[in-house]
């Protein structure tokens, strides 16, 4: 993995000068064709197929996680819908409109934890 200097603040060090960080570089973006070509590579199934089950896929995600589901995807992770409210003090004053707003959450695997520990990292020119 390729990685880049940033130069930004420490949002904790307001005042302090800006430093450098470390910043990944993702020179390569792997889309749906690619994806499908490389599952075609490694199993029985043709592209065109396999291009047709992750289309569904990324359809039947989205109506999961709106429906509450979390959706589990094997040694990928996880990812689940999480809310940001405005704090209560009794539970029956707590309401729909108090949410301040929704994201997906993505949660790895331990394996996936494991292997990205692995990562040989180089700068990037």
């Amino acid at each position: 993995m390729k990685v880049k200097a940033i130069n930004k603040k420490n949002p904790m060090e307001p005042e302090a000068a800006p430093r450098f960080y470390a910043s990944a570089v993702h020179d390569v973006q792997t889309d749906l064709n690619d994806l499908a070509i490389s599952v075609a590579n490694r199993c029985s199934l043709r592209r065109a197929d396999v291009h047709g089950v992750l289309v569904a896929l990324m359809d039947i995600i989205p109506e999961k996680l709106i429906e509450g589901s979390s959706i589990a995807l094997g040694d990928l992770g996880t990812f689940c819908v999480n809310v940001k409210s405005d704090g209560v003090e009794t539970e029956d004053e707590l309401s729909p409109s108090m949410v301040k707003g929704v994201k997906i959450v993505y949660r790895p695997t331990k394996e996936l934890k494991k292997k990205l520990r692995m990562i040989d990292v180089t700068i990037a020119n």
